[in-house]
């Protein structure tokens, strides 16, 4: 009687190490895999060399322009209007750098165009709303590399709802203001006179008086620029801008700037 509870104990004491020596049974499970990031394609920064322009001769009435950065954008027209669409993130903000669809221009001068931004993936309805910034307009850069030098007027949304924004660029450095604007289109220009540029607004299709909406002294910037439409985004790009009635041409008095 007495070496049965021995006998119990042992019993015992030899399930626990043949339990414990026994290797643990993999529970079987269903494997997961966490797909990878979706790369984030950002503008060239300034410090890199200067993208080549790509020239746009294929498309009818723009046979002497060129486009800066074209690998962010797909260029189309359509009964002469101009459609650049965003591929991807190009920001012109300091030194980073947007797409400009532009021709060579020396001295005094005019760009006139009327613009109208959309979201790429539903051209009805307008762009941005979700706090990002979408916009195009019309733009005047050096071009001769470098540091970044421009001056530019947009229109679309610039993270706050949508606003026509003048941009003053001078060596990397932005300075702009973005008041809002009650449509996702209007008639934008730029307007040189020696070291002066003019930026102006008003609302397409009516007989309104352009309207100032901001002045820039520019004596830094040379007298061959590149002036023409731009398009840019700070996120991944949902925008598409029409830009109708293109012109460029010389003033000889600031009364050119205000005139049809």
């Amino acid at each position: 009687m007495k070496c049965r509870p021995c006998f119990i104990f042992l019993s015992l004491v030899i399930l626990s190490l043949i339990s414990c020596a026994a290797p643990a049974t993999p529970i079987p499970t269903t494997a997961t895999q966490t797909p990878p990031p979706i790369p984030s394609i950002i503008a060239a920064p300034a410090d890199t060399p200067e993208l080549t322009p790509v020239e746009i001769s294929s498309i009818p009435g723009f046979e002497d322009w060129s486009v800066f950065n074209a690998p962010a954008v797909d260029i189309d027209s359509q009964e002469s209007a101009l459609i650049l669409t965003l591929k991807y993130q190009a920001l012109w903000f300091m030194k980073q750098r947007g797409v400009l669809a532009y021709k060579t221009v020396d001295g005094d001068f005019k760009i006139t165009a009327d613009m109208y931004t959309a979201k790429r993936s539903d051209p009805n309805q307008p762009p941005g709303g979700d706090g990002t910034v979408h916009l195009g307009g019309v733009m005047a850069r050096n071009g001769d590399g470098g540091q970044e030098n421009y001056a530019f007027i947009v229109v679309g949304d610039d993270g706050d709802g949508l606003s026509i924004e003048t941009k003053n660029n001078i060596d990397n450095f932005s300075e702009y203001e973005g008041p809002a604007w009650d449509a996702s289109n209007a008639g934008l220009r730029i307007c040189r006179m020696g070291q002066t540029f003019q930026l102006y607004k008003r609302h397409i299709g009516s007989d309104e008086p352009w309207t100032l909406a901001a002045s820039f002294d520019r004596p830094d910037l040379p007298e061959s620029l590149q002036v023409g439409v731009n398009i840019y985004s700070d996120s991944t790009s949902d925008l598409r801008v029409r830009y109708e009635n293109i012109s460029i041409q010389p003033v000889s008095s600031e009364a050119d700037c205000t005139e049809e």
